[in-house]
């Protein structure tokens, strides 16, 4: 059965990624319950947490795919170099605005990351649901809504630069960045995402690349983590 495509812009595209938005936020909610309590319900918030994300890409992916439905294309090796590349590119920002964050707000780490080492270290299985889902979940879920829906529902394939940008500033706003730099550093690293995507035309491009960049980010987080 043939998919009947939405109209690109309007309510239809901002609509589904104000909910997406929302639930991206309401996902989260279980991690608050996993400190403590008995197995069986430290068992039913993980249960939860876990399909809280997979109902949240399904709706994503449905949505999306109302937009933009294509066939399923492999990564080729240009795609890779040009991930390569953008990762490079990140780390090379954050490293400089690291710097002025540092000098200017006196933060070695944004507030977002704080936020989440200090989740992470409320207890060891908040550690490892959160750890699982910052790497293989919330890149789907957040590719889909901020460069699935938002590029392909909202604007015109024709258009570059604009929708790139407004992927990145979008894609701050969640990231809880208490000063400029950092919504900066969020706002460049979502751009480049957008960038990759609209380059490849591949979704899993920037999914693989986001989950990389998270993956590093946990490492580093845990090196340093202490569990309470």
């Amino acid at each position: 059965m043939k998919t009947k495509l939405w109209k690109i812009g309007g309510f239809s595209g901002w609509g589904w990624v104000m909910i997406l938005l929302v639930l991206l936020n309401f996902v989260q909610l279980p991690t608050m319950f996993l400190k403590q309590g008995s197995t069986w319900q430290l068992v039913g918030w993980c249960v939860l947490y876990i399909v809280g994300f997979v109902l949240t890409a399904f709706i994503g992916f449905w949505a999306w795919r109302h937009f933009r439905p294509r066939p399923w294309q492999r990564l080729t090796g240009k795609d890779w170099w040009l991930m390569v590349r953008a990762y490079g590119f990140i780390l090379l920002v954050e490293a400089v605005l690291g710097i002025v964050n540092s000098l200017l707000y006196h933060e070695t780490s944004t507030a977002n990351n704080q936020a989440i080492s200090q989740i992470m270290g409320r207890s060891s299985l908040t550690m490892i649901m959160l750890s699982i889902t910052v790497v293989l979940a919330s890149p789907v879920v957040e590719e889909l809504t901020f460069r699935g829906v938002l590029l392909d529902g909202c604007f015109s394939q024709k258009s570059f630069w604009l929708p790139v940008m407004i992927s990145g500033a979008v894609f701050s706003i969640p990231h809880m960045s208490d000063n400029p730099v950092s919504w900066v550093i969020y706002a460049v690293m979502g751009g480049t995402f957008a960038y990759v995507y609209r380059k490849t035309d591949k979704l899993q491009s920037t999914i693989i690349l986001h989950a990389f960049n998270n993956l590093i980010a946990v490492g580093l987080m845990l090196l340093s983590l202490k569990i309470k």
